[in-house]
């Protein structure tokens, strides 16, 4: 389950709050991943974040402005109810075009498993941006049969 999602941070985003990116309605594509693979729902026991990323989309980013990134999957219907599918903290203080998240080892199959889920983004920075910056969030699911 590969998931791409491209947003962007405005300039002019201070480091003394946490910003929320929402990103709502999204597509899991589970039952045409569940047919392809020749897969049951009941025979997939968990469905776990393999990897995260974010990533300049013109190559000019420096994430080191970057303090702190927790990336939620939630079901379509409450934001509250969230599972931490990566972070990032620290994050690393070298500049580089690409922060890559920490999965986390939550089961994530109750959000996944749905026809629609949204993402939250929370980002804390370290000092305000002075230009916007196109990002590309990268996420990807495993399951375990």
């Amino acid at each position: 389950m590969i998931y791409q999602q491209e947003f962007t941070i405005p300039a002019g985003v201070g480091g003394f709050v946490t910003h929320h990116f929402y990103f709502d309605n999204l597509n899991t594509r589970y039952e045409a991943l569940l047919s392809q693979y020749g897969k049951t729902d009941e025979e997939v026991l968990r469905v776990m974040p393999a990897q995260a990323s974010m990533a300049g989309i013109f190559g000019d980013l420096d994430f080191s402005i970057v303090e702190e990134v927790s990336l939620r999957v939630y079901t379509n219907s409450d934001k509250t109810d969230y599972i931490e599918a990566a972070y990032r903290y620290p994050t690393p203080i070298n500049p580089s075009n690409t922060l890559d998240l920490l999965p986390s080892l939550a089961d994530c199959k109750r959000v996944m498993s749905d026809n629609r889920y949204g993402i939250d983004l929370a980002i804390r920075l370290r000092n305000t941006t002075t230009d916007e910056m196109p990002v590309r969030l990268s996420l990807q699911f495993k399951a375990s049969y």
